[in-house]
């Protein structure tokens, strides 16, 4: 009598693990790069125009061939690279110019290699099945490198940093922590209307440390350090990782110039005031702009800190008034109309009673 082998669901999965390990060894394939390229289930490149989705925006990168080449056949290797968002605490406000909150964008540091990069070399399309853009949205967001999930920290008068926490509504906090992040076990404290933070690791959370954007700077890293929060007078430590890639918007332009392609998509103009950076793109996705003078040095990676991410395009005076923004251009008119209207006309000397004097002793 034969005795039957009873093979479990397990073993089988163990089996075919095993399996599937030695075939990717022994043909090269990385499967951590493959899953890499996945956000939520869906790729993120693409070979063929038939395949972008609809309220998209990609960089287009195929080096060497010209756009029109793609249009109507698969490329037989990516070349369409998807503008991501990653988290961020503007949702449903995308467009809105102005919010009670600064508005910004965390990335982690997994996910923060898929951002796309454009040279002068690529292209950034739109796809829309609805409707055509009546203008293109370029929000510019600084980036502050690596460092836990919280953002814009306020300094009070004596220079100690907080974020609201419970201070208008329960989740004020969704505006200044990133949420995907380890840092929303902070959430788990009781309700407070600020919550201070004094340190990060050996970090001392003040001027010299906290960054324009409000986050913490000088962190290292992937590195985890205990971070001292306060709730009224009380410490409460919680372990926290410097794996977040952040961003806080600084800049806000509007184009209007797109060209249809007879394609599914329209190709967008990058306004060549643009400086190396990050953008936000019609609401929809960030992409990386390396601008000519600085492709030369730029490392091709997701944080590169020989480059001046942040170097402002529209300047202003000591008095918040606009000095320069090459992205209207009307404004050399505007600043002379302004002029002219500010400038003392003086007031014209009444001359009538020298000249009857005059005459009188001509008499």
């Amino acid at each position: 009598m034969k005795k039957k082998v009873v093979v479990t669901g397990a073993v089988i999965l163990v089996v075919l693990i095993v399996a599937g390990l030695i075939i990717t060894k022994l043909l090269g394939i990385d499967l951590f790069v493959t899953a890499g390229g996945l956000s939520e289930g869906k790729p993120l490149a693409y070979s063929s125009a038939d395949d972008l989705v609809s309220g998209k925006a990609y960089v287009w990168h195929h080096e060497g061939a010209d756009i029109t080449d793609d249009l109507s056949k698969d490329a037989k290797k990516d070349v369409f690279f998807t503008c991501i968002t990653g988290d961020y605490n503007f949702k449903n406000q995308e467009l809105e110019e102005e919010l009670n909150y600064p508005r910004s964008i965390w990335i982690d540091d997994d996910t923060d290699e898929n951002i796309p990069t454009v040279t002068s070399a690529d292209k950034l399309v739109y796809v829309s099945n609805t409707d055509v853009p009546d203008s293109i949205i370029f929000e510019r967001f600084a980036d502050y490198g690596y460092t836990i999930g919280i953002s814009n920290l306020i300094a009070d008068k004596g220079g100690h940093y907080y974020i609201e926490y419970m201070d208008v509504d329960d989740d004020d906090y969704k505006y200044f922590i990133d949420m995907k992040s380890d840092a929303a076990q902070v959430t788990e404290l009781e309700a407070v209307t600020r919550l201070y933070l004094d340190k990060a690791g050996d970090v001392k959370v003040n001027e010299q440390s906290v960054s324009d954007g409000g986050t913490v700077l000088g962190l290292k890293k992937g590195k985890t350090v205990t971070c001292e929060f306060y709730t009224g007078t009380y410490y409460q430590d919680f372990n926290l990782t410097a794996n977040i890639h952040s961003f806080s918007s600084m800049e806000r332009f509007v184009s209007y110039d797109y060209e249809f392609m007879h394609s599914s998509f329209i190709v967008i103009d990058i306004p060549e005031y643009l400086k190396s950076g990050y953008y936000f793109v019609n609401g929809v996705g960030l992409f990386r702009y390396v601008s000519d003078e600085d492709l030369s040095s730029y490392n091709g990676k997701a944080y590169d800190e020989g480059i001046d991410w942040n170097d402002p395009i529209i300047l202003y005076n000591e008095d918040g008034t606009v000095k320069y923004d090459p992205s209207d251009p009307d404004f050399n008119e505007k600043q002379n109309e302004q002029i002219k209207d500010s400038s003392d006309p003086g007031i014209e000397e009444d001359t009538s009673t020298e000249e009857e004097e005059e005459v009188d002793e001509s008499d």
